[in-house]
């Protein structure tokens, strides 16, 4: 099971995310470094974990359409495996970002159900991106979908079990399930229930989980039905040390 540091930037700094409330996150504070600039972090990660891949939320991008592009491009001759979601919501959204960035040293992109308005949207996207980049992030909010404003009706009244299966059905190979509402709190992971019953139903699918991960104990009940999970705050606080990350290696 892999072991993937979320780093949210926000106004070009890593921000501390918590409970998915974004308009009060702040600069980020750990033990691991006083900086907050994306590659610091990413090169503490690197120093005391020998961690070399990384979920970069670009709130920016998703929020607001406005990726923060300098630091991506700084980022690509850091030589590290990263997954990028930055609000990709269309063809047309990637396209536009690519034509100011070249998206090609990125390892996985991913689309978020909060920014995807339906699942023909899905669809382009998996179409362009392919199966073996594209990661489905199934978001959630104290366990319900969490969708955009604009999603259309028939993909808005849609269950988590039912949006799993049309993202399989479409040929997604790997779904995040991440619930916005435990991130940063520390208090027990959400998810893993839900990841239990995909697992089952979609052994075949890499399945990622992230959310409220405190303590190792956390990552060990995880173990049996995900591939990967998604932390921040643990790490950040040294909830997590080495010596925990090492028996995920």
């Amino acid at each position: 099971m892999r072991i993937i540091p979320v780093l949210d930037v926000l106004n070009g700094e890593v921000v501390r995310g918590i409970a998915g409330q974004r308009d009060s996150y702040q600069s980020v504070k750990s033990i691991l470094t006083s900086n907050s600039d994306v590659g610091s972090i990413c090169e503490a990660f690197d120093k005391q974990f020998g961690i070399t891949e990384y979920y970069i939320a670009d709130l920016d991008g998703i929020e607001r359409d406005a990726p923060n592009i300098d630091v991506l491009r700084n980022l690509q001759d850091l030589h590290y495996r990263l997954w990028l979601d930055a609000g990709f919501a269309s063809v047309e959204k990637l396209k536009s970002m690519q034509a100011r960035l070249s998206l090609d040293f990125l390892e996985r992109i991913i689309v978020g159900l909060e920014c995807c308005p339906d699942i023909s949207s899905l669809e382009a996207l998996l179409k362009v991106v392919g199966a073996e980049r594209l990661v489905f992030s199934l978001d959630l909010k104290n366990g319900v979908p969490f969708f955009p404003s604009d999603a259309s009706p028939g993909w808005s009244q849609a269950t988590s079990d039912q949006i799993a299966q049309q993202a399989v059905d479409l040929g997604v190979r790997t779904i995040i399930v991440l619930d916005l509402a435990a991130v940063g709190l520390g208090r027990g992971t959400p998810t893993l229930d839900l990841c239990r019953h995909l697992k089952h139903e979609y052994p075949e699918v890499e399945l990622i989980t992230g959310g409220g991960v405190n303590s190792v104990d956390d990552l060990a009940g995880l173990e049996s039905c995900c591939d990967g999970v998604l932390v921040a705050s643990a790490l950040h606080d040294g909830r997590l040390t080495k010596e925990d990350l090492q028996l995920y290696a």
